[in-house]
């Protein structure tokens, strides 16, 4: 059989999520897909039970190599797949029986550099589940469904969405080339901004293909190390350094959006003065992006947004500003 789309699931202790994640590959309607299964090193038993299913199904493919974290799963494998299509599949997550074949085919049919889904977020208590439905983009970005576009300034609204590799099926020659930052979480952001980039076609399927289990021992979204804060700003600068710059106006706000969003972290982290090493790479990042400052269009933002902006963005002002969101943000918690 001849793959069509490559699904890789990153593994590092998960052995409790494996089965279910792999289940709902199994039970795909679409077949034409491999799995390639990489064991980053993982001390638990997730490799014996991915040899398991290597046994029952020859889609299955156990990879192992030493451990280098996520980016370093990705990178491998990307420059390494032969398929036209490739998707990310967490092994704590699954799919929707139908998530390969819509992709897809769509993909397929309107030949799509990315395919954006959306996803189900999933809570577990006490024994009980709950399936929250999520859209990927807020309607005010007025991204039609199911409409391909190819203008690059539509394309880079598409970056104002959620950047998690949940239901997204890119094109793998759109990605080949992108350096991913090793032993760093939230590179899923890399080789989304960085395929946007890239992409000369995109378009949103709007419908949830894809389960994210958000709470679990592990999960990054739940992650409250302060060391977080040097994972986001090394994916910042990864991203910073590969896009182009010269045409990238909302792909440049979103990077700006995204230290905004650090900032909101690195509050939750119990951090707000700035004088720790964390909190000069933040600003270090402000710094690099200033040069860029006269092509972000802040006309959508709202008064106190565009006045933090400025602030952020001004030289003099910028630590101070800092500080300030950052009071304001533990006040608001």
């Amino acid at each position: 059989m001849n793959a069509k789309i490559t699904v890789i699931v990153p593994i590092y202790n998960v052995e409790s999520y494996i089965d279910k994640c792999f289940k709902s590959l199994e039970k795909q309607t679409f077949k034409e897909f491999e799995v390639w299964a990489v064991d980053d090193g993982s001390p638990d038993n997730s490799k014996k039970i991915v040899e398991n299913w290597v046994k029952k199904d020859q889609r299955f493919k156990l990879i192992l190599k030493e451990n280098g974290g996520y980016g370093s799963v990705l990178e491998m494998c990307i420059q390494n797949l032969k398929t036209k299509y490739f998707l990310i599949c967490d092994p704590d997550d699954w799919l929707e029986k139908d998530a390969l074949y819509k992709l897809y085919n769509f993909a397929q049919q309107n030949n799509v550099d990315i395919t954006v889904g959306d996803k189900y977020n999933v809570y577990s208590h006490n024994n009980k589940t709950k399936a929250i439905y999520v859209n990927t983009f807020d309607t005010k970005l007025n991204i039609v469904p199911k409409h391909v576009y190819t203008n690059f300034n539509d394309i880079q609204k598409f970056a104002l969405g959620d950047p998690s590799p949940h239901a997204k099926l890119y094109k793998t020659k759109i990605a080949k080339n992108i350096k991913f930052p090793h032993k760093v979480s939230y590179t899923d952001f890399v080789l989304y901004i960085v395929s946007l980039s890239n992409a000369k076609s995109i378009a949103y399927y709007n419908e949830a293909l894809a389960d994210y289990l958000i709470e679990r021992v592990g999960n990054t979204r739940t992650d409250v190390r302060k060391s977080i804060i040097n994972d986001y700003t090394i994916c910042w600068q990864s991203v910073f350094d590969q896009i182009n710059k010269d045409k990238d106006n909302i792909l440049m706000y979103r990077l700006y959006n995204y230290l905004e969003y650090v900032l909101s972290e690195y509050v939750r982290t119990g951090s707000t003065d700035f004088k720790d090493k964390y909190g000069k790479e933040i600003i270090d990042k402000f710094t690099e992006l200033r040069e860029y400052k006269s092509d972000i269009s802040i006309e959508q933002l709202s008064l106190s947004k565009k006045i933090l902006f400025i602030g952020l963005m001004h030289k003099k002002t910028c630590t101070f500003f800092a500080k300030l969101y950052c009071s304001y943000k533990k006040v608001n918690r």
